[in-house]
């Protein structure tokens, strides 16, 4: 896996096993920079392999853990393998957390953004297990977690989202985590408050969470402002409803939207606020060919919308976003792969590019250009002009990447999975068959 912005490769290694001589490598994580030529930045070393690996959009840190696919003889499925990618290694780098449990195992890590609470501001990682949710402060990884049990006698709740909110930035006391439950109506809105004078704790803040209904088993959460204030944004779709919660009293409006609805996005940062300061959200669905761009606010308590639905061909499998230049580009992949449109945030336009088979998408890091690939065709697809430029390779296309060459240029390697791992690597730029070149095997033995 790579960084956020590409400049660094994670490489989780789990070395020689079984390792029976001094020269048998061990399992450790790597870090290669971006360098021409690429150089290891880092090498951290691990004391069991394991295939589980989350990276921290900001580059600060990446977490190891056991992955469902290790088979090792003993696991503790409740240690992270904390590792500070700003420092090289050290006693404690990596730096190994073992999670109090109540009978779970973590399923999925959130990191924070800078959030201002109480005792400072801090980062924290949101870790949801199969029944509970722990918050992990990244400033001071020494200090406990402090764990949101969700379940209660016999029912298991099984926490499926969180969202955050920083609240009003001249306050640390209105910080809130929305923890969505798999099949419940209910979301939990936890507030990280001051601790109480009298109270004794290695936290500076304690977590107070309040049970908030949402009118149907929400797909989707978001915190998101309106000219009222902030709101908890719940989909529903099987009342095709945006709920929207005021997190400080727990009153809930609904918004009519007219179409089954599942995720959500906001795009104000792109699109920009409406005359009210709200936020601008675009709203999508695997089994409904209808977008929507909805602008949220209430007035006198009560819900007004301006949800602009536009039709497309096909239900929406998945949602790419292009980096600038053209981040006002959204790249929505039908539910059967055989479709692209190419949304446009500003004009509110879905251009339809159709494939003959199932196309892969990837997006070049310079935003000028998309890939899609399927069985041994690729095709390179300009974002400005949505020209289409195919290609027919000798070997069906496993992957493929855009990446840049030492001379300053860009190249394709289109990777085949079939046989020895093969490779053809074309110009990115200008790519033909007449200049590109074909490695039938790539030998990686030795390879470190």
């Amino acid at each position: 896996k790579t960084t956020v912005d590409g400049s660094r490769l994670m490489v989780l290694s789990l070395g020689t096993v079984p390792r029976r001589t001094a020269e048998d490598e061990g399992p450790s994580l790597t870090v290669i920079a971006d360098t021409t030529p690429p150089s290891v930045k880092h090498r951290y070393e691990l004391s069991d392999p394991l295939s589980g690996i989350a990276i921290d959009p900001e580059s600060e840190f990446a977490v190891v853990f056991a992955g469902a696919s290790d088979t090792s003889f003993v696991q503790n499925p409740n240690e992270l393998i904390f590792v500070e990618l700003g420092r090289g290694p050290g006693v404690d780098n990596p730096f190994p957390k073992t999670l109090r449990s109540f009978g779970g195992r973590p399923q999925e890590l959130t990191f924070t953004p800078e959030l201002d609470v109480p005792g400072g501001a801090r980062r924290l990682l949101v870790v949801q297990t199969d029944r509970d949710v722990a918050l992990v402060d990244l400033d001071d990884l020494t200090r406990p977690e402090i764990t949101i049990q969700l379940t209660g006698g016999d029912d298991v709740l099984v926490p499926s989202g969180v969202a955050v909110s920083d609240g009003d930035p001249e306050r640390d006391d209105d910080t809130r985590i929305a923890i969505q439950v798999q099949g419940d109506p209910n979301v939990i809105v936890v507030d990280l408050l001051p601790l109480a004078d009298d109270e004794e704790s290695p936290q500076t803040f304690r977590a107070a969470p309040n049970v908030v209904h949402v009118g149907g088993t929400p797909s989707d959460i978001s915190f998101v402002e309106t000219d009222g204030g902030l709101r908890l944004a719940a989909l529903v779709p099987a009342r095709q409803t945006l709920t929207l919660v005021d997190p400080a009293t727990g009153i809930a409006s609904e918004i009519d939207l007219g179409a089954p609805f599942e995720q959500l996005s906001l795009i104000t940062n792109i699109v920009g606020a409406t005359d009210e300061g709200s936020d601008v959200a675009l709203l999508w669905s695997s089994s409904s060919s209808k977008i929507a761009f909805v602008a949220l606010g209430s007035t006198v308590g009560t819900p007004y919308k301006a949800v602009d639905l536009l039709d497309l061909d096909e239900p929406v499998g998945q949602v790419h976003d292009v980096p600038s230049p053209n981040e006002h580009l959204k790249l929505l992949r039908s539910t059967n792969g055989y479709r692209l449109m190419v949304l446009d945030l500003l004009k509110r336009t879905a251009s339809p590019i159709s494939a003959t088979n199932a196309a892969a998408v990837t997006i070049a890091p310079t935003g000028t250009r998309v890939w899609l690939s399927g069985g041994s065709d690729i095709a390179q697809l300009d974002l400005g002009s949505l020209h289409p430029l195919n290609l027919k390779l000798s070997h069906g296309v496993h992957s493929v990447f855009d990446v840049m060459r030492g001379d300053g240029g860009r190249a394709l390697i289109a990777l085949h999975a079939s046989g020895a791992f093969g490779a053809t690597v074309l110009d990115a730029d200008n790519p033909s068959l007449a200049d590109s070149s074909e490695y039938v095997g790539l030998l990686l033995g030795g390879l470190r």
